[in-house]
């Protein structure tokens, strides 16, 4: 009989037609048995798919050295099992019979039962870390049947997990992970991009500095983990705040001027950069200088400097220069050559870099020493007794110049202008002739003109009271000054 499992050449077997038919071993012995030596019994059988086989060689007699392997005929690309024994020949053993047993075995794979269950995260750390620019996933393991999908997301940006994609800084975050079969199961992840860091700027306060100010630089950087700083300045008589990011320079003089390199560095890496610290000053104008003085008289050579200050020095400019203006090569400086009245007027300076820009004028205006022009005299040098004379002083200079009269007489009854460069005498008395002296002065000097009066008699019967009010009446309005002195 065949049991399932376990077959040997003798047995029937009742098969239909779909019944596999087991293939039967060959049991094969050596050409030439002698007596009193040894012999080796060999069995072989072809393999078949799914079936494992065991041969095994008997005989009335006692077999030694049994051994089975498989072997590969190349030219029919089979598979065979070969098992082979020695034999002590003896002369007994003649017309001996031997038989090959196979034995097969045949079973299915094994297959595992699973009972239906949610959801669970078994491998799910609550934080990951990434690395920029390399290869990463999210490792999130749930089990659970049917096995669930596991998936990450942050707001659109969605991933499966175990899938490959690049890591980029800004996918740091917190993410929902979500474990998905008939049910579902969630958990929040943080995520951290690490990246080796950067330096973005170094901040020079104030960003307008001379000497003697207090100058701060500041390292700006970014990285994952935050990275930490160092500096290479070229002086060391600087300060530096408590995670080094920050450099003051205290009172800023000519050896704290060059490049300073600011480095940060963490575990990815380090990154550096340099700042080049200067004089940064606005451009100013201290001065419009004119020599050889103030003072320009016509005909004069004059020289106007811009005197200017500022770091990077500022480029100097006169606009709306005439031709007959010599400009010096450092443009700091202008001359004009005999001076004349038509080179009056303002003279701009303009200094600029790349702080700023400052614009300053000096007007010049040629001085003039004063000189009286004329005295113009009413009613005339020849005024009757009792009349009122009027005196007016026409002088010019630069600046203008102040008045004063000397008279012949003194008078309580005198009226002046604002200026003093018109005076009135009441009631002329006969004792008022003589020369009626004006002067006009400014800072250059003064001059005097002198105009004689006569007082005649008078021939009118005219009270002088009415004839002093009367004049009274007429001048007042004219913004004269009546001084009775």
């Amino acid at each position: 009989m065949f049991n399932i499992g376990d077959a040997c050449v003798g047995f029937w077997w009742r098969f239909s037609p779909q019944t596999p038919i087991l293939p039967i071993p060959k049991l094969s012995f050596e050409d030439n048995i002698i007596e009193d030596e040894d012999t080796t019994l060999t069995c072989k059988l072809r393999d078949m798919e799914g079936v494992e086989v065991n041969l095994e060689i008997k005989g009335n007699t006692t077999l030694t050295n049994c051994q089975e392997r498989k072997k590969v005929e190349v030219s029919k690309n089979e598979m065979y099992t070969i098992r082979t024994c020695t034999l002590e020949v003896t002369k007994e053993m003649d017309k001996m019979e031997f038989i090959c047993e196979a034995h097969f075995k045949s079973q299915s794979q094994p297959e595992k039962m699973y009972l239906r269950s949610e959801p669970d995260f078994t491998d799910c750390p609550d934080k990951q870390v990434w690395i920029e620019g390399r290869e990463s996933s999210f490792h999130c393991k749930a089990t659970g049947y049917p096995l669930p999908n596991v998936t990450c997301a942050k707001g659109p940006a969605r991933f499966i997990e175990g899938e490959n994609f690049k890591a980029l800084r800004n996918m740091t975050g917190t993410y929902t992970c979500a474990a998905i079969n008939f049910d579902k199961v969630s958990k929040p992840v943080e995520v951290s991009v690490q990246y080796k860091p950067e330096v973005l700027d170094i901040k020079v306060d104030p960003p307008l500095h001379n000497d003697g100010d207090t100058v701060t630089m500041t390292c700006k950087a970014v990285g994952e983990p935050a990275p930490s700083y160092r500096w290479k300045p070229p002086s060391s008589d600087v300060q530096f705040s408590a995670d080094n990011s920050t450099i003051t320079i205290k009172s800023l003089k000519t050896n704290h001027h060059g490049k300073y390199r600011c480095t940060a560095s963490n575990v990815h890496g380090d990154h550096s950069l340099e700042q080049e610290l200067v004089l940064a000053v606005q451009p100013k104008i201290s001065d419009i200088k004119v020599e050889p003085s103030m003072d320009v008289f016509e005909g004069d050579n004059i020289t106007m400097s811009c005197i200017t200050s500022g770091f990077p020095d500022p480029v100097v400019t006169w606009p709306k220069l005439n031709s007959e203006v010599e400009l010096s090569p450092n443009k700091h400086e202008i001359k004009i050559w005999g001076i004349k009245k038509k080179h009056e007027g303002n003279y701009s300076c303009t200094a600029q870099n790349k702080h700023g820009t400052v614009t300053r004028s000096r007007q010049i205006v040629l001085a003039v020493k004063p000189k009286v022009l004329s005295i113009n005299v009413k009613p005339s040098t020849s005024v009757p007794e009792g009349e009122n004379l009027t005196l007016t002083c026409v002088a010019q200079g630069v600046p203008r110049p102040t008045y004063s009269w000397q008279i012949p007489t003194p008078t309580t009854s005198v009226l002046y202008s604002h200026d003093s460069s018109v005076v009135t005498i009441l009631a002329v008395q006969k004792e008022y002739s003589g020369g009626y002296s004006c002067t006009s002065q400014n800072k250059h000097g003064h001059h005097t003109m002198t105009k004689e009066i006569t007082v005649t008699e008078k021939n009118s019967g005219h009270r002088v009271e009415v004839s002093v009010t009367a004049v009274l009446t007429l001048l007042l309005p004219t913004g004269l000054m009546f001084s009775l002195l």
